[in-house]
């Protein structure tokens, strides 16, 4: 008979004494509930859980706590602990046999014998069994392993088997998880969480807060025995937590200690090797790993995997990332540290090299600037430095180059950088002040990037700030030499474009565009990718093509949600659009739409401003009319949000197409005052556009002086070609009214046509829900409007398309006394509140009366409601 190992297994076979076998602990426990329950639910399955991890992640005390509760509710627990003694054939079932009181016979037979004759008496009990396995990486002998193959394949559902191990023996274990019996607990699992890191460090006298459990979280990822190490070593540095801390982060001798036993003694040199170089980046890909050991890298990974070792990894852009956990990591750039500086600082230079070949000029700046080299650190930055701005990492990049390149930073090429960056993180003020800046170190000082670098982002970034603080554009040349930089070019063609739809040669600004749309797409650049579509969509916008503003606006807002841009300026600019092109065809955005259209943010000098520009806040203004209760407020609103945008002095054309809707909403609550004063204010900063004319046609109109309405209209409708779609129809629209109440209605019914004409292409929908008279004009001429009776039935069918009853127009007295009737106060009141006598209140309030057509005040405010005066 082969000799006992019964001592290493303390059989005790009362189930009530049976957790004496399960090893006792030198401390408390943290109780981990979560993977209790999780371990619970595998009960009586046949169920088999794998821990596999590296040493001191908790496996064998999670095991043992999770097996004692088990025992004490009447489990029949067996606790095994390999030893390199129990690895052979017969040895370790010898043991489990005598503990389950199983014959053992003399003679010799084959490993499935003795697993089958375990599964065979463990299948006749009916009392639940737990059988773990603590060390199970030392499994190594074949036929030992066979038998206990057999026996996790066969193993009864009354019985869990639980394996702990540093490393997984050679196992067929896919077959059990084709069977659904098998369960794999990494470090992951194993990891505390940060309520049981707080646990630790209170049993141990250290009470850490939030920042700093955030922190040894960070460095340890729960790593058991580094944090009950951290929780000591902090413990005993309580005077100064956050020197302790960064201590510890060297990694402290403790760790080093730790780490050094446990894991790095015991690899052969090739993998210490490995593992030092690989240490120089945070994380590293196969590819990144054969550049920085000269190759074979793919075999280090599948042999650290073998054994275990604490690396993970993740996908990112189809690419598997691996990286130490951060405390291993520590200990193995402290040894590359020992090569001496020229080694590290050429492991630096290749991490840098692949890292930018890569496309990921952020995580490649901090291995070039530790490489040394300050040419190629030049280069890197008049190659790399704006594509980082326009990916919004900026700050990174001029954080870095502040501690380690402070010289730099003073470079014209890089102050044109910044005004770029100013521009992305939307503080005006702040790129203002670097191109300012920019042309006089320019002037004083040489570069490290070339002239026509210089030249090209100088002349866009000019653009730019132009463009967003509405000074006057600088004239842009029709063609710019192309710099070989994908992000410089197609940067340089969409601010030239924006030049040029601002201009008004909005075709020129379109080809232009669609070239920098190119180069953005084949360089895989979404920021500029979203730029151009935006800008496109404002090319649109330029010329009403409502259809094409919402196309091209969607497919910017999908690039944006795709690369995670939706709050930048670009992504709030065309979700603007695509909402001012819903507006023209009649529909009414969203909620969450208009709000986003709206957001504002807060500059550098505590000076609050729209996201996406005062012309969309004007925009989104003019959807929350739609929507608005209170219609008073929200067109007071309005017509302050434009007010300012007048004042910003933006871009004429783009500020005058805004000019038309706001007039009409101060008509509709029949402030007529109002709305006179601001055309004149319009036209005092922005000059004689067509729409301050049209505006002026719509006053006549509200006042009924149809000779004078025409007298405006006429000359801008001999051109009407050259007039923006929204305009000519319009225009039309006022000017058919006019011939209408005229009695001319053939002049009428031409004028409609043309109206329709001009909306049809881009369904332009707005001008006749705008226009009083539209909808009976519509309706007078229904069935004499040939070609144009379809568009014109859906505009008459539209739900927008409200026909309000049409009163005499109130006096500015009339609607100041209005205005007052919701208050409930008394004749008396207000006459005192206005400083005139009651008789006058009186007087005005029979005005009232007569014209909503009642008699008492309760009607007057529900006809004056309905129709829109309040």
């Amino acid at each position: 008979m082969t000799t006992s190992h019964v001592p290493a297994l303390r059989r005790i076979p009362a189930a009530a004494r049976s957790a004496a076998e399960i090893p006792a602990l030198p401390f408390t426990p943290i109780p981990r509930p979560d993977l209790y329950a999780a371990a619970d639910s595998m009960s009586g399955t046949g169920h088999v859980l794998l821990l596999r991890a590296p040493a001191g992640t908790g496996k064998s005390v999670l095991a043992a706590d999770w097996a004692a509760r088990h025992a004490a509710g009447g489990s029949d627990v067996a606790w095994l602990t390999v030893t390199e003694q129990l690895d052979d054939a017969t040895s370790l079932w010898t043991v489990l046999h005598e503990r389950f009181e199983i014959a053992t016979t003399t003679d010799a037979c084959p490993p499935a014998a003795y697993a089958a004759a375990l599964v065979e008496t463990l299948a006749a009990r009916t009392t639940p069994t737990i059988l773990v396995l603590d060390d199970a990486h030392l499994l190594t002998d074949p036929l030992l392993l066979a038998g206990i193959e057999y026996f996790l394949h066969h193993a009864p559902p009354t019985v869990t088997t639980m394996l702990c191990a540093r490393s997984a023996p050679p196992i067929r274990w896919h077959v059990l998880e084709l069977h659904a019996r098998l369960t794999r607990w990494g470090a992951g699992e194993l990891a505390f969480t940060a309520d049981e890191i707080d646990a630790l460090c209170r049993h141990h006298g250290c009470e850490l807060t939030g920042a700093e459990l955030d922190a040894l979280g960070a460095l340890t990822r729960g790593w058991a025995a580094l944090v009950r190490i951290a929780a000591i070593h902090l413990a005993a540095g309580s005077d100064d937590r956050a020197a302790a801390l960064a201590v510890l982060a060297r990694p402290a001798r403790a760790v080093t200690d730790f780490l050094l036993g446990e894991l790095v003694e015991v690899l052969p040199p090739t993998l210490r090797r490995f593992l030092t170089c690989t240490s120089i980046p945070v994380a590293f890909t196969e590819h990144l790993a054969d550049e920085l050991v000269g190759g074979g890298a793919g075999h280090s990974l599948h042999e650290l995997d073998l054994i275990g070792f604490p690396i993970d990894s993740v996908v990112r852009d189809g690419d598997v990332w691996f990286s130490c956990h951060p405390l291993v990591r520590a200990y193995f750039l402290a040894e590359a540290r020992r090569l001496g500086p020229h080694v590290c600082a050429e492991l630096h230079r290749r991490s840098a090299r692949w890292l930018r070949t890569a496309g990921l000029p952020e995580t490649a700046l901090p291995h070039q600037l530790a490489s040394a080299d300050h040419e190629q650190l030049c280069e890197f930055l008049s190659a790399c430095a704006l594509r980082m701005v326009l990916d919004g990492t900026g700050r990174t990049l001029f954080d870095h180059l502040a501690r380690s390149a402070p010289a730099l930073l003073d470079d014209p090429f890089l102050w044109l950088v910044r005004v770029v960056d100013a521009l992305v993180a939307g503080s005006a003020a702040a790129a203002v002040a670097c191109l300012d800046t920019a042309a006089a170190r320019r002037a004083a000082k040489a570069s490290f990037a070339d002239a026509q670098r210089l030249d090209a982002l100088t002349l866009a970034a000019t653009i730019d700030v132009a463009a967003t603080t509405g000074a006057v554009l600088p004239e842009s040349p029709e063609d710019v030499a192309p710099t070989g930089d994908p992000d410089l070019d197609a940067y340089t063609e969409i601010q030239i474009a924006t030049a040029f739809v601002a201009g008004g040669a909005v075709t020129r600004g379109e080809q232009l565009l669609h070239s920098g749309l190119a180069l953005a797409e084949h360089a895989g650049r979404p920021r500029l990718v979203l730029r151009a579509l935006t800008r496109l969509a404002f090319a649109a916008d330029a010329v009403d093509a409502a259809t094409a503003m919402r196309d091209r606006a969607a497919r910017a807002l999908a690039i944006a949600e795709e690369h995670g841009l939706l709050e930048t300026t670009d992504a709030v600019q065309a979700t603007a659009v695509a909402a001012y092109g819903a507006y023209l065809q009649g529909e009414t955005p969203g909620a969450a739409q208009i709000a986003s259209v709206l957001t504002e943010r807060v500059d550098h000098d505590g000076s609050h401003g729209p996201v996406a520009g005062w012309r969309a806040h004007v925009v989104g203004r003019l959807l929350d009319l739609e929507r608005a209760e209170e219609q008073s407020a929200a067109v007071d609103a309005l017509r302050r949000s434009l007010l300012v945008l007048l004042e910003h002095k933006a871009v004429p054309a783009a500020t005058g197409s805004l000019i038309l809707p706001v007039v009409w909403a101060l008509l509709r609550v029949h402030d007529a005052r109002t709305a006179q004063l601001l055309v004149e204010r319009a036209r005092g900063i922005v000059g004689e556009l067509p729409e301050v004319r049209l505006a002026d046609a719509a006053l006549h109109t509200a006042a009924d002086r149809r000779k004078a309405t025409c007298a405006v209209l006429e000359p801008l409708l001999d051109r009407a070609g050259e007039l923006r779609p929204v305009s000519a129809v319009t225009g039309w629209l006022l000017y058919s009214a006019a011939q209408h109440e005229s009695r001319a209605p053939a002049k009428a019914l031409a004028a409609l046509e043309n109206a329709l004409g001009s909306a049809t292409p881009h369904r332009l929908l707005r001008p006749f829900l705008d226009v009083p008279a539209a909808m009976p004009l519509l309706d007078s001429y229904a069935g004499r409007l040939g070609r144009a009776e379809s568009f014109a039935e859906s505009i008459r069918r539209h739900p927008a398309a409200r026909r309000r009853p049409a009163y005499p127009a109130l006096t500015h007295t009339e609607m100041t006394v209005l205005k007052q009737l919701p208050s409930g106060r008394t004749a008396q009141q207000i006459a005192e509140d206005l400083g005139v006598s009651v008789n006058t209140v009186k007087t005005h309030l029979r005005g009232i009366y007569g014209k909503l057509g009642t008699n008492s005040r309760v009607d007057a405010l529900h006809h004056a409601r309905r129709g829109g005066l309040l």
